[in-house]
């Protein structure tokens, strides 16, 4: 079942990349998705990432570094949920018009953390 951690820190990592390489690209990535298929997907992945880090903490590398990301990932989640679509938009839109250098060093975090949860899951 690590599998499914090692193939989302892939994804992640991949799309980070995507943000170094080619920030146009990574903008281009959430200007397609509508905001309410977004902030569904913020929500939905966020759930889902923090129950699959819960739930397989023990078979991973560093199990109490992933519980905490567990609660992290599910806290956001259900701030989120508070905070509402409207404000997870503006802030969208406000870190799309972000100069290229941000979207790469955001691109670069992403690809970090993925990168380390393939470690993980290795």
């Amino acid at each position: 079942m690590t599998i499914l951690v090692a193939f989302l820190g892939a994804v992640i990592a991949l799309a980070g990349l995507v943000g170094v390489v080619s920030p146009t690209h990574f903008r281009g990535f959430f200007t397609r998705i509508s905001p309410q298929s977004r902030y569904v997907m913020a929500i939905v992945i966020r759930l889902a990432m923090g129950a699959l880090l819960w739930w397989l903490a023990a078979e991973l590398r560093h199990p109490h570094v992933m519980r905490i990301l567990a609660v992290i990932a599910v806290v956001a989640a259900v701030l989120l949920l508070l905070l509402g679509r409207a404000r997870l938009d503006r802030f969208v839109d406000w870190w799309l018009v972000r100069p290229d250098g941000v979207m790469r060093m955001s691109g670069l975090f992403a690809a970090a953390f993925g990168a380390y949860l393939v470690y993980v899951a290795t």
